[in-house]
């Protein structure tokens, strides 16, 4: 086995314009050889953030499109220029995580988390080949987990490599592989279902709905032999490698017709409607027409000073389950946690959007939408929290929706600890402040992907740790204000833009929980008082509850 010595210098980074590439989602890793242009390189990234802020996500989309990315003559120039010492440094996206021989390198400097700890030590492995020591440079931006390693460098140092889950029972990804193994063999309910699991039955009788597959129906029906008869060549050139979706929304700039932009279904309607400014490669259009039967979107490019939001709200409904807690529980089972795991529904209704200028970020117009609503069936988890909870915490004067909606905000943050997934793969139920309908009283986490993509199932037994770890997020942050602040209870991907936080909320309806399951006694729904249940003497009391 290669032996590999590899040092780490964590740096706090403490130049806030910098964070427009971290909000550009520009995760950088430099690649040099040599100890001293790693030195260099940082300071002149700082100087070049403070200069041509402005002009950082158009200019690194070309620079990577042209040397990185898809033009593949220059990609292997590069290669052969860094491993035969003509240039000595590199400055790239995560791609370069795996897949060619870069020969011998010095030092490798991390700008940002790269979303786990596992493609860290991926890509600080860059270096430090052939034997030879080797520096890898982690510089943190003001992200939640930047800042909570930063807190907690064991976490990194120290923490095991996080667990990679898949879940292959995903109705549309087995259909789709179903349709590639039927190409290549027929398929048969009495063989194959050790290898496609118990869903196989019902994922080949809808394939033969579509048209996809046939048999011959004089046969018994457990010996039937299921052929491909598809319309496609090859179905697998159909099946996307990082989407599970296979619809989509097509965009085109209308004077070139040229497609600029395929948007999952699921996410189209966020970016794009009549009169949306959308966005690509560093470029601003307005969108003109939205042809929901042909499912296009035609733009012209426009120079405009304002931004666009949409209006909207997303409802999660959980099937075959209205309550979190269980009617009786085992001390074995209480011990591992009290949250559910289920199948929900997601609805997500668009009904206008509002004009935003840049400078001031005020608003200024604000147009009715009407558009189909969007649903699907997913995997959701989640806890209930109970109305003696609530209770405490209004007697506090908190806001309690606040309170659960910054909670699952720091649910989030905290899963890529324990689960490699990406923002994308994770979403928590989030208060909107313009509606005034019913919200339950829990936190919910959901995988926001037709069919779910199973990581809400491995997040349940993890439960109580990601409250442990997102206690010590919220504990450790020293920011002012109800709101909170990116570093713990804020997210980029929030789908009410942060509205309606409240961190102390948040911070005492963890406490309360976990105050309860370490006492062995669910809090009862209708007391009082949160800690009528709980026994506890008068000095945990005040520790417990984090009184200021």
């Amino acid at each position: 086995m290669q032996k590999v010595r590899s040092m780490f210098v964590v740096a706090k980074f403490l130049n806030r314009d910098y964070s427009a590439i971290a909000f550009h989602s520009f995760i950088w890793s430099a690649m040099v050889i040599a100890e001293a242009i790693c030195r260099i390189l940082t300071l002149l990234i700082l100087l070049i953030g403070q200069d041509t802020k402005t002009l950082l996500p158009e200019e690194m989309t070309v620079h990577l499109r042209s040397s990185i990315g898809s033009q593949g003559q220059d990609r292997r120039r590069i290669e052969s220029d860094f491993f035969n010492g003509s240039i000595c440094g590199i400055a790239a996206t995560n791609a370069l995580e795996l897949g060619i021989d870069v020969g011998h390198i010095d030092a490798t400097l991390h700008l940002g988390f790269p979303g786990s700890i596992a493609s860290l030590w991926q890509q600080a492995g860059r270096s430090g080949r052939r034997e030879k020591t080797s520096l890898a440079i982690y510089i943190a931006f003001e992200g939640p987990l930047d800042q909570y390693f930063m807190k907690f460098p064991h976490k990194l140092f120290r923490g095991p490599i996080e667990c990679c889950h898949v879940d292959p029972n995903n109705e549309q990804v087995l259909q789709q592989h179903l349709l590639c193994a039927a190409l290549e063999h027929p398929l048969s309910l009495l063989h194959d279902e050790k290898y496609f699991g118990p869903g196989l039955e019902s994922a080949i009788m809808r394939l033969k709905s579509k048209g996809c597959l046939t048999t011959d129906l004089l046969r018994d029906a457990a010996a039937r032999i299921w052929t491909y008869i598809g319309h496609e060549k090859s179905p697998s050139r159909a099946v996307n490698v990082r989407a599970i979706e296979t619809v989509r929304y097509k965009v085109i700039e209308k004077t070139k017709n040229e497609v600029l932009e395929e948007i999952e279904e699921s996410k189209a309607f966020f970016q794009v409607y009549e009169g949306a400014v959308y966005m690509n490669q560093g470029k601003t259009y307005l969108v003109k027409h939205l042809d929901l039967s042909s499912k296009i979107a035609w733009c012209q490019q426009a120079d405009v000073n304002y931004y666009t939001k949409t209006r909207d709200y997303t409802d999660i409904h959980v099937i075959g389950s209205d309550i979190a807690y269980p009617a009786r529980i085992t001390n074995d089972q209480f011990q591992r946690t009290s949250a559910q795991t289920h199948i929900c529904k997601v609805t997500t209704t668009w009904f206008g959007f509002r004009r935003i200028w840049r400078r001031s970020n005020q608003v200024f117009d604000t147009v009715e939408l009407s558009l189909p609503d969007y649903s699907y069936e997913s995997q959701a988890v989640w806890i209930r929290v109970p109305q003696s909870v609530k209770t405490a915490v209004e007697t506090s004067q908190y806001c309690f929706h606040g309170g659960l909606h910054a909670a699952g905000h720091a649910l989030l943050n905290v899963v890529p600890l324990f689960i490699i997934c990406n923002q994308s793969d994770l979403a928590s139920e989030c208060a909107n402040p313009h509606d005034s309908r019913y919200v339950p009283e829990r936190i919910l986490l959901y995988d926001p992907h037709p069919g779910g993509t199973g990581i809400s199932k491995k997040v349940q037994p993890l439960f109580m740790e990601l409250l442990t770890a997102a206690l010590e997020l919220l504990s450790s942050c020293h920011c002012s204000g109800d709101a909170g602040c990116p570093n713990c209870v804020q997210n980029l991907a929030c789908s009410e833009y942060n509205e309606v936080l409240h961190k102390d909320a948040a911070l005492m309806i963890i406490k309360l929980h976990k105050l309860g399951a370490s006492s062995g006694f669910l809090l009862r729904e209708n007391s009082p008082n949160a800690l009528d249940d709980v026994a506890l003497s008068d000095q945990q009391c005040p520790a417990a509850l984090g009184e200021k």
